[in-house]
């Protein structure tokens, strides 16, 4: 046991004499650590950008429900329609059945429920055919801020057109003269203006004149016209700039224009003169009584073979063939509207059995007193028509004006006329030529379209 105890100290003894003896080892060189780079100087921070606070949209108000337009009357409420004209001048033997038949076209209306359950009143003044008067009479009614009025003469509707533009109120009337109707403004045309009537009446005449032109007369190869006509705004209206450039572009030579005085008991002075000047065409811008004396004064003088003799829309009526007897045979004219011989259309149907209930007289059955009763219904549709747009509430001379010229077409009375205002447009446009035939009146065309000769 000792010998290996003794043996392991030997051993143990010689490892550490061979460690001490071993050559130590060589160190491996450190290579040198660099300077350190200066460090940058640190960037300033930028501060952040300061947000704008948003500011909080504020809450939408609830739509409160905008009440329902009153398109129905109260109890009781009235509108009242205006209109004047000439029942003691010289003027009113055709006057007095166009306020017969304004009355009875409110009335029949009235029967039928008015505007919208409104009751129709009606004001009238008489104007004797005098400006001043007609200007008077405007001043009492403009108080009264009517909606819409009626109006019958050139005169008055040229001396008030600029007042009704600066009152706002709208006016339908039977004056068409070019002056009174344009430049646009709050005057609207029942039928076309008068230079439009005797443009259209050229169209007509210049390709149909081989078969239309008088039997005897001069220089019968084109017309050649003499107008013959009343010394008013609307006697005058038949020639203008724009007509006479028409006439000529048309090959129509203009020969004169012989003027006379309403209710003149004679005109063979200007019937002579139009003959001496080479005219084989007269025209007129007259009423009733002014082509009646024309015609007859042409047969004493014994020259009615030699001239056609035509008119406007105003001189065809039946007191002028009443007043011309057989002279009125074969007179030609410009017709816009329906007539009492359209016996199976609609409204000349309820026309005829008013004018029978309310016992009108004969010489009452007129022109005047039918357009008069379309005139109401037309002025009672336009206000229908402004009610449904603004309401009972919104109801004003301006708010009628702008339903008149926004409304393409309108046709009172089922038809007897036609409407078609518009922003630029003050008058209708659509017309027949007819010819006294047996002491009616015959339509010789369809309906055509009269050229644009308002004033430039």
């Amino acid at each position: 046991m000792k010998k290996i105890v003794v043996l392991i100290v030997l051993v143990m003894m010689a490892i550490i004499a061979l460690t001490a003896c071993a050559p130590a080892p060589t160190p491996t060189p450190v290579p040198p650590t660099p300077a350190p780079k200066p460090t940058d100087a640190p960037k300033p921070t930028t501060a952040p950008a300061t947000t704008a606070p948003q500011p909080t949209a504020a809450p939408k108000p609830t739509d409160v429900p905008k009440p329902a337009l009153r398109t129905k009357a109260n109890p009781g409420e009235k509108i009242t329609l205006y209109h004047f004209g000439d029942v003691t001048g010289p003027l009113a033997a055709i006057t007095t059945p166009l306020v017969s038949g304004f009355n009875d076209g409110a009335k029949y209306w009235n029967g039928k429920g008015g505007i919208r359950g409104a009751e129709i009143v009606v004001e009238w003044a008489d104007t004797a055919s005098k400006v001043e008067l007609a200007i008077a009479a405007y001043n009492r009614f403009r108080e009264k801020k009517p909606l819409i009025m009626q109006m019958y003469g050139s005169g008055e509707t040229e001396a008030l057109k600029d007042r009704l533009a600066e009152d706002k109120i709208p006016v339908l009337t039977a004056g068409v003269s070019s002056k009174g109707s344009y430049p646009p403004g709050y005057v609207f045309a029942v039928v076309p203006i008068y230079t439009d009537q005797f443009g259209l009446f050229l169209d007509w005449l210049v390709p149909n004149w081989d078969k239309v032109k008088p039997a005897k007369g001069q220089a019968l190869d084109s017309p050649k016209i003499a107008v013959v006509t009343w010394d008013s705004a609307y006697g005058r209206d038949a020639l203008t700039a724009e007509t006479r450039a028409y006439a000529e572009k048309k090959g129509v030579k203009i020969v004169g224009q012989e003027l006379f005085t309403p209710g003149a008991p004679d005109v063979t002075t200007q019937i002579l003169a139009a003959k001496k000047a080479g005219a084989n065409v007269i025209y007129t811008n007259s009423l009733a009584h002014g082509p009646a004396q024309i015609l007859k004064d042409a047969v004493s003088l014994g020259v009615r073979d030699e001239f056609m003799i035509a008119g406007s829309n105003w001189s065809l009526d039946l007191s002028m063939l009443a007043l011309a007897g057989a002279a009125s045979e074969g007179y030609y004219g410009v017709f816009p509207n329906l007539w009492w011989d359209d016996t199976t259309h609609p409204g000349v149907k309820i026309i005829q059995g008013e004018f029978t209930t309310n016992q009108r007289k004969p010489a009452e059955r007129s022109v005047g007193y039918l357009l008069s009763f379309t005139f109401v219904d037309a002025m009672k549709q336009y206000i229908e028509k402004t009610i449904d747009r603004v309401g009972f509430e919104g109801l004003t001379g301006a708010a009628v004006y702008e339903t008149i010229q926004a409304t393409p077409e309108l046709k009172p009375m089922e038809g007897i006329q036609s409407f078609d205002f518009g922003k630029d447009k003050r008058a209708p446009s659509k017309a027949r030529i007819v010819q006294v035939q047996k002491g009616k009146f015959i339509y010789l065309t369809d309906w055509m379209t009269a050229p644009d000769l308002k004033p430039k």
